[in-house]
């Protein structure tokens, strides 16, 4: 019941916001009015779901499933609803906002939080700048994960079981009380920067008793990227600063690094990347991660196939390792069936630790 007065609060928030939107009218039909600036709201999202069949072995640590235990069951896949828009401000300056909701379309319920999403920002010849709840949706987009996701391609989307931007990349895509800043692009290359306020106040949660407000911790992220034809390349930078100092095994710092090379016929990419960690005794300090992977587009079909290994962290000699795969083909340029397979190790070091997927699903973009 709690539940359903959230989700209901939530669309009247919804309803509520889209009228205030709307255009006002004059009192009378004679009144004189200003000029107003150009402007336009545009609604978006996705319904994303799949049906899939997946089996966790007794050390696995999948999210996806119950460790020791195999069973069918239906998910969503980051389905989601939004508002974005723009308000033309003149000399080639522009307003930008919108606000993006997640959706578990299986049960009708929202995420929690409810907004992926909600951001203000500008836009004009030197850049573009926005603040607030911020992701790779938004204009600037996420710094690290945005570069991945630029020369990568997701299976089908990174959501769900075949998930890898948290729990093999670490993007740290979606952050709160955060600002970000993304250049034009000059003669192939742009740079994006981004701070948030990640302490207790955000949505980052800590055992760590010297964060008491959320600026006594910082998360910093900065990237680089280079289009040319064919050729995509970036490279980027994002560490973690904390009142105090760091907790054991708390992470650091990252540099990473991607390539890709695209052809009418096919795709092919690779990423690299170290991070960072405040080591106790029998732990990783520096944990490596690296990805390859292909996918091949002809007409309305698409193979793609992925393959990675993260260290563990907390085992010297664990790796964790995961291929993934999957065809889709386009029903439209909206609409697209698709089925995929993954294959995952959460520690290579250890017995029992497989886990796999099989699903096949649907995704409809508006």
């Amino acid at each position: 019941m709690k539940n359903s007065s959230a989700s209901q609060l939530t669309l009247a928030g919804v309803a509520a916001w889209l009228a205030l939107c709307g255009p006002a009218s004059a009192d009378d039909d004679t009144k004189q009015e200003a000029p107003r600036a150009q402007s336009s709201l545009s609604v978006y999202g996705r319904l994303d779901l799949s049906v899939e069949t997946v089996h966790s072995e007794a050390k696995s640590n999948v999210s996806y499933g119950t460790a020791g235990t195999g069973r069918t069951q239906m998910s969503d896949n980051t389905s989601r609803l939004g508002f974005r828009g723009i308000e033309d401000l003149g000399a080639g300056q522009q307003a930008v906002f919108g606000i993006e909701f997640g959706i578990n379309a299986p049960n009708g319920s929202m995420v929690s939080p409810p907004m992926r999403n909600a951001y203000v920002g500008l836009r004009g010849p030197w850049g573009t700048l926005n603040m607030g709840r911020l992701d790779s949706d938004t204009p600037t987009g996420s710094p690290l994960y945005s570069q991945a996701a630029r020369n990568l391609r997701w299976i089908v989307h990174d959501a769900g079981v075949v998930a890898i931007g948290t729990r093999v990349l670490n993007g740290n895509n979606r952050v709160s009380n955060a600002v970000t800043y993304k250049t034009p692009d000059l003669g192939g290359f742009n740079a994006v920067a981004r701070v948030n306020l990640a302490g207790p106040e955000g949505t980052t949660t800590t055992s760590n008793p010297a964060l008491k407000s959320p600026d006594d911790f910082k998360q910093y992220q900065v990237a680089l990227n280079y289009k040319n034809g064919p050729w995509g390349v970036g490279t980027g930078y994002g560490w973690d600063d904390k009142k105090g100092g760091f907790l054991a095994n708390d992470f650091k710092n990252k540099a990473q690094a991607v390539a890709s090379y695209e052809a009418p016929s096919f795709k092919t990419y690779a990423l690299l990347s170290q991070e960072q960690f405040n080591a106790a005794p029998g732990a990783r300090s520096a944990v490596k991660v690296w990805l390859i992977g292909a996918t091949v587009p002809f007409g309305v079909h698409r193979v793609t196939a992925n393959f990675m290994q993260r260290d563990v962290q907390l085992d010297r000699a664990g790796k964790l390792k995961k291929f993934q795969a999957d065809y889709s083909h386009s029903l439209s340029a909206r609409s697209t069936l698709y089925v995929f397979v993954d294959r995952d190790v959460s520690n290579s070091h250890l017995p029992n630790t497989l886990a796999t997927g099989l699903g096949v699903g649907m995704m409809h973009r508006f």
